[in-house]
């Protein structure tokens, strides 16, 4: 749609070219303050990729996101495990308030101070425990991310208590006091439950702003492409959600319509396929596309090349 609205050829090697222009992971500008205000802070969402449920919505637009750092950690807190235990509403008011998240040291604020002061992420805990720890190597603090996930295994128990004993001799030489140190290894314990993995957060919400880009620049044709993907079952919303962004929406008609939806010249309409109609295959709609024009029902009831 973008490419027929620009003049160009819709072909795959030109659909290529415009991804590796505007949407490619190196190309992109991951800080455009206009996607990030007039998608993700004022809540159009529409097709949008990781946050098509309303109360993934509704938290993002609270927490305001300006940067992929933020998107990633919301999506990661929008799932059960964190949601039961309030840190939505806890990640709002530190990122609010960010002078008032405390640090333990140095090295806790380097590897937490985007998630301001909560261990999301899977990462966290493996590089915590490998930077705070005594002699305990990167593969350990992997290893011990796992182990937390376990309970009640008298062998997994003993691994993770050796781990243990370094990470407290570790923490204790780096000026931590020992309730201090335990609490910590607390907090890796009741955050591993649900941590997420950094770098699938990373992939995702890359996907989810290239969205939102072309919402934002090309809000016809994105609703347009909303509007065809989106199943029987939620089309109706999905018709309500443009309608409410200002897009009329035109009625079907058996002499213009197409095979999926399609934007009007002046960008303000959407036009409705052949598709919506139900019970109407794609052979049919193939026939009645090739024996068009139709000036009255008749010519189309009996024509002999419709069947």
């Amino acid at each position: 749609n973008i490419l027929k609205r620009e003049g160009k050829d819709t072909s795959f090697e030109e659909v290529r070219a415009f991804y590796n222009e505007k949407l490619h992971p190196d190309i992109i500008d991951l800080e455009d303050q206009n996607v990030w205000k007039n998608i993700f802070q004022d809540g159009k969402f529409a097709g949008t990729f990781q946050l098509t449920q309303e109360g993934a919505q509704k938290f993002c637009v609270k927490a305001k996101p300006s940067k992929i750092d933020h998107l990633m950690a919301i999506t990661s807190i929008y799932r059960p495990g964190p949601l039961s235990a309030k840190v939505d509403k806890q990640y709002i008011s530190a990122k609010e308030n960010p002078d008032e998240v405390e640090y333990k040291n140095d090295i806790l604020k380097k590897y937490t101070e985007d998630t301001y002061g909560f261990l999301i992420y899977q990462e966290q805990i493996a590089i915590l425990a490998h930077k705070l720890g005594k002699d305990v190597s990167l593969d350990e603090g992997n290893k011990l991310r796992k182990l937390l996930t376990k309970k009640g295994n008298p062998e997994t128990t003993k691994k993770k208590n050796k781990i243990f004993d370094k990470f407290l001799a570790g923490c204790l030489e780096k000026d931590f006091s020992e309730e201090d140190a335990r609490g910590l290894w607390q907090t890796f314990e009741y955050f591993s439950g649900y941590g997420f993995n950094k770098s699938h957060a990373a992939s995702y919400c890359l996907i989810s702003y290239q969205c939102a880009f072309l919402f934002n620049y090309y809000p016809a044709e994105w609703l347009a492409a909303f509007l065809d993907r989106e199943p029987e079952s939620r089309k109706e919303q999905a018709i309500t959600i443009a309608k409410g962004l200002g897009y009329e929406i035109e009625r079907i008609n058996i002499n213009t319509s197409g095979v999926a939806w399609e934007v009007s010249e002046d960008c303000k309409t959407l036009v409705q396929p052949l598709t919506s109609i139900k019970g109407l295959g794609d052979k049919a709609i193939e026939q009645i596309i090739n024996n068009r024009p139709f000036a009255t029902v008749e010519e189309l009831l009996f024509n002999k090349d419709v069947v």
